[in-house]
């Protein structure tokens, strides 16, 4: 997908399995599980990120945000302040709320990068145009 950078965990390209430290998140057991890696789908390269787990401190999300690459967001801290907002909502503790909440990210990325490319289109055709003129 043009404008499109996929998120990964620690190093893009790497494959790699995280189990956060049990001092560093609170969880239930087995803890909370990450991963990422890079994979093929209908012949595409894509990067996979994964969560298995549930955080009992949804504030503490930003702890793993910190391990995070190419999210989408405008600052440090923002993937988690998005899910502290809707941390009443059903799947907000867990991957279902941190994918949800990525895709959001990614899709606005997508909306600002096009727009951005149109206008920028636009304004080339005013310059020339305005040369042309002259």
């Amino acid at each position: 997908v043009e404008y499109f950078t996929p998120c990964y965990l620690f190093d893009e390209g790497s494959e790699i399995e995280w189990m956060p430290c049990g001092t560093k998140l609170s969880c239930s057991y087995p803890g909370i599980k990450f991963a990422s890696a890079p994979d093929t789908y209908f012949d595409n390269r894509v990067q996979i990120l994964e969560m298995d787990g549930t955080f009992d401190n949804i504030a503490e999300m930003v702890y793993v945000e910190s391990y995070l690459s190419s999210t989408s967001t405008n600052y440090y801290g923002e993937l988690s302040r998005a899910m502290i907002q809707l941390q009443d909502a059903p799947g907000s503790d867990n991957g279902t709320g941190l994918m949800q909440t990525l895709a959001a990210f990614a899709i606005r990325e997508l909306y600002v990068k096009k727009n951005a490319a149109e206008q920028l289109k636009d304004l080339d055709e005013a310059v020339k145009e305005k040369i042309l003129q002259k």
